[in-house]
């Protein structure tokens, strides 16, 4: 005790000062420079008899407390600390008492110092005489509103000063509070534990006279920027929220947005601490505010009410719900999903909560682990299950009637669940039936560690099988063995996902339809259920609710047949996003698995009508629509167990002869672009395979012809612009190539066709009898026999499809007597003047192309009326008086034929087609072509025309330079005509006379052809104005002196002449 003034400084007395006053003075300036040595200093163990003893023992380390300097403060804090916190178990409950009624303002008044470690060792010393007090009814006045001060939560909204009227949304109050008043985190993480141990010793009658500061002391640790206050105060909110239930019904809503901060953290496990927080705030809103959590949750908005603050900047708002469901860390979408799955199960007030947490638990289906997926599946069949039980009465009659509804074919076909948005559950995972629940991870290490294995590897179904280690493995680890259910709604057929012993999806269902907001209808509307969705995420909630709801979603049919369209012909069809396809494709096939075909085809049939209010996407879109439905639809026929052929086409069988029909008559099958006809592919293929051997042999010539026409490449005058040019500037050969678009599929679709046809058969009796032919035909050559004539009758409204009927048909089904004639009308009509001049060169080019295939099939005759029908049409072009269809393209595109041709072996047998007199159209057009010596004012006139068509304006508008450019165009082309006319005619009778060896014309025929070659020589009189005729140019001579000397040296002698003119 000698050394307790050793620390003292004795301030100097001035000179003025004299008496009491000085006295004072000396008195105020009185101070602890340095830490004095108290009785904590100088006796080891402190005495713990009295109270008073007790106190006397610390008196001057208390006293010290209010020094200003700091590191006196310290030093006799560490003391205290040293005695009351480490130490605190030997002290005695009296003693406790005392030394806290004794310190505790002391202590609270260093809750503000200057030094942090000052502040922290105060909280520390307090919290602990708070922890082992016998009663905190007198402190409570005194603790709270400091607490209240040293957290800034007074007034944590900071709306106090508002009137209830102009006081913003719960959504627009602040989540995080940006600069706290305690600066340290380390003083915040103590003063967080403090208040914790404060609310656990406090009676509830206690905590119902500081409910608002308590509730706000939680708030404000909850929005600390800290992470460890957080999580603190999350534990501490869930031991607050469960231990004063009734007390807060109507503080659940301000403790659950204080906590929203926590799930946007970056730490995960803050992130589930959250969650859980969240959880025990939901038991204190029951039947009250709950609702209004969710709509805090969730971002909900009414559209009536818009902030003033919304008018002049941006306000956003989180949506809680969606970010938790698509979260970066698998753990935190584990939880959350089975978080939801907890509230729908133990919430009392759960029926008002299903619409909010069915969307966001059905998204679960389609997390990007499977697991996870797979977990929330097998929880929402415990859903399920919990819902059946709470409606036994409701579903009583449903399930022991047995009632199946029409999609089932009498509970006989299946459709496998979509797993993550995936058709039949994707193919990760091997394809075989599961029979028993899977299981998560053990995170809290419940399960020894063999019992730890992938879900499909699943030892443990049987009890009696013994692993290699001679241990008998867990029977829990994948559920109970149970037997296959006979019949399952969701099951498939090898299928993937089969729940254990129960019926799924019926009470799951039951719940799904009852919570109207995981309703198609929501999902369908505008792809955005969910506030910061894709229209992948909005797909996939479409596909899981699809999936739960069944035919249900009959009731919302139009707008989701709307929202579909709109995908698929909008931006995100667009993208080419291939999960996103997947998902709607997966979309689409339950619409058609779920729904009568004839509702679909009520919605979309006028998607194949020429008179469709649709633009070309949207009708493009309701194809493919229609496609992936049907597809749906046949997979749950061949999903049938047992087999039954005599169901036919079930529920197709009133909408297949009409969607046959009307692709067959329909205007995207004549003009297809490459979208369109990849989705009239698509509709073919989605049930002709499987149900080829149900469909009739008129229906099998319909899809002959579609497929013919979609394999049929676009004419030149449905081509752009580009490539037209492009077209024309290629070489003939190349030009006249008559390849067929996507041969893969024609090659699939025609060998679809070709089986199941009716062969010839023959009985053992027969065996000595010859045997039809039929029986050795090609399966082919057998659909073309059957399906020609009505294809050839369908084809004269489309040139390409003709082209590809006579360029796959076998050439025996050509020649037959029953199909020449529909073949010469059709192609004299083509290559008439009737049609576009590019449609006639083509079909030049087809004619000799068909004249060589049925020439060396050894139908010469056939092969020369196709040469006379073509030569025919180019000479009626060439007349007057208008001359519109004279075209040179035409006439060089059929001279470029004729020259292949005419150079192919066996050509010559086609050369003088049996005609009578009249020898050969097209040695006669050739030969008179070269001759006409006013070839090129014919051209000026055709070419007058289609510049008057063209421009819109007379002769007299135009300007010289126009007349002029016709003119020497015209001339030209002439020129160029006349030539090309005349080297083919040469290389034909070179190559004619040189097989014949004689003349293949009579003696009238050759003198004509010799005249008519001949005039070339001088000046033909004028027939056109103007009034004068150009000769012919000399490099065309060359051509007539040619001639001239082949027509004069034919190998026929005097005596085949003599005999051929008499004839």
């Amino acid at each position: 005790m000698r050394d307790w003034s050793g620390g003292l400084i004795v301030g100097q007395q001035k000179d003025t000062d004299f008496g009491a006053s000085a006295m004072a003075g000396v008195v105020e300036d009185l101070s602890i420079a340095q830490p004095p040595t108290t009785l904590l200093d100088a006796w080891e163990d402190s005495p713990t008899g009295t109270p008073e003893t007790f106190l006397a023992y610390i008196q001057r380390d208390v006293n010290c407390l209010a020094e200003e300097t700091m590191s006196v403060r310290l030093q006799s804090l560490q003391k205290l600390e040293r005695i009351l916190v480490r130490q605190g178990d030997t002290l005695a409950t009296d003693v406790l008492d005392a030394v806290f009624d004794a310190m505790l303002k002391p202590l609270l008044k260093r809750f503000k110092d200057k030094s942090e470690k000052c502040r922290e060792l105060a909280v520390k010393i307090l919290r602990s005489l708070v922890e082992n007090t016998s009663d905190l009814a007198a402190a409570l006045p005194y603790i709270f509103p400091t607490l209240v001060s040293r957290l800034g939560c007074e007034d944590l909204d900071g709306v106090a000063h508002l009137p209830e009227i102009m006081r913003p949304d719960p959504e627009q109050k602040p989540t995080e509070i940006a600069r706290p008043v305690e600066d340290s985190e380390e003083v915040r993480l103590e003063l967080g534990h403090f208040v914790a141990s404060l609310l656990q010793r406090c009676s509830p009658i206690q905590i119902y006279s500081y409910i608002d500061e308590a509730t706000g002391l939680i708030r404000a640790q909850a929005m600390d920027p800290f992470h460890g206050v957080k999580a603190l105060a999350c534990e501490t909110m869930v031991t607050f929220c469960y231990n004063n239930t009734e007390m807060l019904l109507h503080f659940a809503l301000p403790l659950a947005r204080s906590l929203t901060s926590c799930l946007t953290h970056n730490h995960a496990k803050l992130r589930i601490a959250g969650l859980r927080a969240i959880t025990a705030c939901l038991w204190c809103g029951v039947w009250k505010h709950n609702f209004e959590i969710f709509e805090v949750l969730m971002a909900w908005q009414d559209p009536n009410k818009v902030p003033i603050k919304a008018f002049y900047e941006g306000v956003t708002n989180v949506n809680y719900m969606s970010t938790l469901s698509f979260d970066r860390h698998p753990a935190v979408r584990r939880f959350w999903f089975e978080t939801l799955a907890y509230w729908m199960l133990r919430c009392v007030d759960k029926v008002d909560l299903e619409p909010y947490i069915a969307p966001y638990l059905l998204t679960g289906l389609c997390d990007e682990n499977e697991e996870i997926a797979l977990e929330v599946f097998w929880l929402i069949e415990r859903i399920g299950e919990a819902y059946e039980e709470e409606h036994e009465e409701d579903l009583r009659k449903t399930k022991q009637y047995g009632f199946d509804y029409s999609w089932t074919y009498s509970g006989r076909a299946f459709v496998p669940f979509p797993l993550q948005g995936i058709w039949g559950g994707g193919s990760s995972v091997p394809r075989h039936i599961r029979r028993a629940g899977a299981q998560g991870p053990d995170f809290l290490g419940q399960r020894p560690l063999p019992a730890h294995q992938h879900r499909d590897a699943n030892p443990g179904a049987c009890s009696s099988e013994i692993a290699e280690d001679g241990a008998v493995p867990d029977a829990r680890s994948l559920g109970a063995p149970t037997e296959l259910p006979s019949r399952h709604p969701v099951s498939s057929k090898g299928g993937r996902h089969l729940l254990a012993g129960r019926l799924s999806a019926f009470d799951a269902k039951g719940l799904s339809a009852a919570c109207s907001v995981s309703s198609p209808a929501a999902a369908a509307a505008g792809l955005a259920v969910l506030g910061d969705c894709t229209s992948l995420n909005a797909g996939r909630l479409l596909c899981m609710s699809l999936a739960y709801t069944e035919e249900g979603v009959t009731e919302w049919l139009q707008p989701m047949m709307a929202t579909l369209v709109k995908f698929y012909s909008g931006r995100a069809w667009a993208a080419g996003d291939p999960r996103a396809m997947q998902t709607y494709s997966t979309v689409c096939k339950l619409l058609g698995a779920f729904l009568e075909p004839a509702s679909l085809w009520t919605q979309l049939r006028g998607a194949l009508d020429a008179d469709s209010t649709l633009d070309l996407d949207q009708r493009i879109a309701s194809v493919r629509i229609l496609a992936m439905a049907l597809e749906g639809h046949v997979e749950v026929l061949q999903s049938i167990q047992p087999p039954d052929p005599s169901l036919r086409l079930g529920q197709l069988e009133p909408v297949l002869p009409e969607l046959i029909d009307a692709i067959h008559s329909s205007d995207l099958l004549l003009s297809p672009t490459p979208e369109s006809r990849e989705a009239m592919w698509m509709v073919l293929f989605a049930f002709l395979e499987p149900l080829r051997v149900f469909l009739t042999e008129s229906q099998v010539s319909q899809l002959l012809f579609i497929s013919l026409a979609l394999a049929s490449k676009a004419p030149v005058e449905e081509l752009p612009e580009p490539s037209k040019t492009k077209r024309a500037a290629a070489p003939t050969s190349q030009v006249e190539s008559e390849e067929v678009l996507d041969s893969q599929q024609l090659e699939r679709a025609l060998a679809a066709l070709s089986t199941g046809l009716v062969e010839v058969t023959s009985s053992l009796d027969s065996l000595d009898d010859d045997l039809d032919l039929a029986t050795d035909m090609p399966p082919l050559q057998r659909l073309f026999e059957k399906a020609l004539s009505h294809v050839l009758d369908r084809a004269e409204d489309s040139f390409q499809v003709f082209r590809s009927v006579l360029h796959l048909s076998p050439g025996e089904v050509l020649l037959k007597v029953a199909h020449r004639e529909q073949i010469l009308s059709l192609l004299a009509g083509f290559a008439g003047t009737a049609s576009a001049p590019e449609t006639r060169a083509a079909a030049q080019a087809l004619g000799v192309r068909l004249a060589l295939r049925i020439a060396e099939a050894g139908g010469s005759g056939f092969a020369g009326q196709v040469l006379q029908l073509l030569g025919t049409a180019l000479i009626q072009a060439s007349q007057g008086p208008t001359y519109r269809a004279l075209s040179v393209p035409v006439a060089l595109a059929g001279c470029a034929a004729w020259r292949r041709f005419f150079l192919r072996q066996g050509a010559h047998l086609a050369f003088a087609p049996q005609a009578g007199d009249e020898g050969s159209s097209i040695l006669q057009w050739m030969l008179s072509t070269f001759a006409d010596q006013e070839l090129y004012k014919r051209l000026h006139l055709a070419m007058e025309h289609a510049e008057k068509v063209l421009t819109g304006s007379s002769q007299e508008d135009w300007v010289l330079e126009k007349a002029r450019q016709i003119r020497l165009e015209s001339e030209r082309q002439a020129a160029v005509l006349r030539g090309a006319a005349a080297s083919t005619a040469l290389v034909a009778l070179r190559q004619g006379l040189r097989t014949l060896k004689r003349a293949p014309w009579s003696a009238e025929g050759g003198r004509s052809l010799f005249l008519a070659v001949a005039s070339t020589l001088g000046v033909a009189p004028h027939t056109l104005e103007p009034p004068f005729v150009r000769p012919t140019p000399p490099a065309l001579l060359l051509y007539t002196a040619e001639l001239l000397h082949l027509l004069l040296h034919l190998p026929a002698d005097a005596e085949d002449m003599e005999a051929s003119v008499e004839m």
